[in-house]
């Protein structure tokens, strides 16, 4: 049975939880739109607070935009929501960090993992070390000659950024003109490096992890299907965030998709391998492009999306039969356990 450190939690696990999410007060400009992804939050975190009180637990919701981080020593267990919103002053990493160094419990990867992970090119670097596929790229720093060695079409996104956060329909370029352009944009509204990379214009495929360690289960991959032929096969940040977007009402996601047997089993087995690369805890996605059936990782997703609405993680869920309380409660308790080996382990340690 879980014995747990900290004294407000009880012998039959974490009674108090704590939802913690971030929402901004101002945002940059050329980035207002970003405000939207702070409805999604806080929808995703009232629905993830109802799903826990049916389960039996207290629950009670903190949006670190209003409320010193601190503050969150009162609970048993933080479930983590906190993801970097333009005009909040910490990223997510460093909220995790925080909660690390307070020596809280809580849902999710660690610090180290999200950092990692946000770092699009220290991730892909660090996977292609492993000997996974995942597209040739450059990094343009701002100030630096933007010329490619890389063969067009490619695509440019913020090197630090997620959720489609500046990718637009022009992000596909297919000359030097182009690529200028894209990468000045990035470097000029998101203040950060352009991440250029090789696109794969073939078929979007997503996999989900839930769990850890040898018990971590790969949920049912979901394609992203692009029916009109006048939409861009791109995620863009309009085509996530934006209703009145042509891409956003016409998209399709389906889980199962229709996978060749063996293509399937790859995009599993290599989405299990990059889940523990990364390091990712409890739950995450690792987003593919596939090139004459082989799997090329564009992106690996700690702590995703979690909306009930819309989401490729609760849709993998609903594919095995879990529903969203039960896949809410399944993340809590993934981490519980993941601690208690933790515990345990340093337990053992410190008594050989």
């Amino acid at each position: 049975m879980y014995q747990p450190s900290n004294p407000f939690v009880s012998q039959y696990g974490p009674q108090y939880i704590g939802i913690i999410f971030c929402t901004s007060n101002t945002t940059a400009p050329g980035r207002e739109l970003e405000k939207l992804a702070d409805m999604e939050s806080i929808e995703t975190a009232l629905a993830v607070k109802a799903a826990l009180e049916r389960s039996g637990y207290r629950a009670d919701l903190v949006d670190l935009g209003k409320a010193r981080i601190g503050e969150v020593r009162k609970f048993d267990w933080i479930f983590n929501l906190a993801e970097s919103v333009c005009g909040y002053p910490l990223a997510d990493y460093e909220v995790a960090g925080v909660l690390e160094a307070l020596k809280l419990h809580f849902t999710g990867a660690g610090s180290i993992a999200l950092q990692a992970c946000l770092n699009k090119p220290t991730a892909k670097s660090e996977l292609r070390k492993r000997g996974i596929l995942t597209p040739a790229f450059e990094v343009f720093n701002p100030g630096d000659s933007i010329i490619t060695r890389l063969d067009f079409p490619l695509i440019v996104k913020p090197v630090h950024e997620d959720g489609g956060v500046g990718i637009f329909d022009d992000s596909v370029v297919e000359n030097n003109c182009e690529l200028t352009r894209a990468v000045e944009r990035v470097q000029t509204v998101f203040s950060q490096a352009a991440l250029v990379e090789e696109f794969i214009d073939g078929r979007e495929i997503t996999a989900s992890i839930l769990g850890n360690s040898e018990t971590a289960l790969s949920l049912p991959p979901s394609e992203c299907i692009y029916p009109d032929p006048d939409v861009k096969k791109i995620l863009t940040f309009a085509a996530n965030w934006l209703p009145t977007d042509k891409a956003y009402q016409t998209i399709v996601s389906q889980c199962p998709c229709d996978l060749d047997a063996g293509v399937e089993a790859a995009v599993k087995e290599i989405a299990m391998k990059v889940y523990k690369i990364m390091n990712c805890r409890d739950y995450g996605r690792v987003d593919f492009r596939l090139r004459d059936n082989v799997p090329y990782v564009l992106e690996v997703n700690p702590n995703p999306c979690i909306n009930p609405s819309d989401s490729g993680f609760v849709r993998a869920g609903l594919a095995v039969g879990l529903t969203f309380d039960q896949l809410i409660k399944k993340i809590l308790e993934c981490s519980i356990e993941a601690s208690s080996f933790i515990e345990n382990y340093v337990l053992v340690e410190e008594s050989a």
